[in-house]
């Protein structure tokens, strides 16, 4: 528990969050929100400030139950929305909870209010309608929709790689990477990079829409197509020689002699 009041403050509105459903991620959130400094502090020599802890992957999986792979990956989903920031020094990483100061900003108040065993009516007003007036812990919508993390690993049915996430963390959220997003899988390729040669391929053509995309496509399939039926047909002409009539001649009396002269020769062997 946190060590100043032995608890932290958790909003009902955390049910919307984008990551909600996905336990490892959820999990290894609130662990943080538990773990991160109430107050500044020092750790061999690096200020660690309030909203912040020192941990490692080894250290979090040991606390948590996961597997530093599911460590790697719920790290990298809170990295990927600016839930958390992590610096890594050469012996640990210091982790900051990004809007903890929002999540926990009545936590002083409250403290004091329970040491001085002293509050007012406004006092508790006041808290309480703060507190209902925090904001949605991520920067989305309510209504949840999947962030590209999600779509791509429900596309691929998989769990994305560390260096799949900086990859798409790159990406712009909008309808046009959806889209391309939706080719890769049509076309069952289940890479990044060929959803990142698609974006390229869009940057350099100046397409900025769907509908754009979608006609891009449409020009191509056509002249994909004309392609393969210039090929089937070149493989059905037949060759105008095919066409010609056979004729033969009559031999003339010399041909006729040395036709002879070879027949003869054969028939000696």
């Amino acid at each position: 528990m946190n060590e100043a009041g032995k608890w932290i403050k958790l909003h009902s509105k955390i049910l919307f969050w984008e990551w909600y459903k996905v336990p490892n991620t959820r999990d290894l959130f609130i662990h943080l929100l538990l773990k991160a400094n109430w107050k500044e502090g020092k750790f061999q020599g690096y200020d660690i400030p309030r909203g912040s802890l020192v941990a490692g992957r080894k250290q979090l999986a040991e606390e948590t139950g996961m597997t530093e792979q599911e460590i790697r990956t719920a790290l990298n989903h809170l990295k990927s929305t600016n839930e958390i920031t992590i610096k890594t020094t050469k012996k640990f990483s210091i982790i900051t909870i990004t809007n903890y100061e929002l999540y926990q900003m009545n936590n002083q108040v409250d403290n004091q209010q329970v040491t001085n065993n002293q509050p007012t009516a406004n006092q508790q007003l006041t808290t309480i309608e703060e507190y209902k007036n925090i904001d949605y812990i991520s920067t989305t919508s309510n209504t949840h929709e999947e962030n590209l993390f999600e779509l791509i690993e429900r596309a691929f049915g998989r769990t994305l790689s560390s260096s799949e996430y900086e990859i798409i963390n790159n990406w712009q959220n909008n309808e046009l990477t959806r889209y391309a997003i939706k080719q890769a899988e049509l076309a069952r390729a289940f890479n990044v990079k060929y959803i990142q040669r698609i974006l390229e391929n869009y940057k350099k053509e100046n397409i900025k829409t769907v509908t754009e995309a979608e006609e891009r496509d449409r020009r191509y399939q056509e002249k994909k197509n004309k392609k393969a039926n210039t090929i089937y047909k070149q493989q059905r002409e037949v060759p105008n020689w095919m066409n010609e009539t056979l004729t033969s001649e009559p031999m003339n009396s010399a041909e006729k002699e040395e036709m002879e002269k070879i027949l003869e020769k054969y028939k000696g062997e």
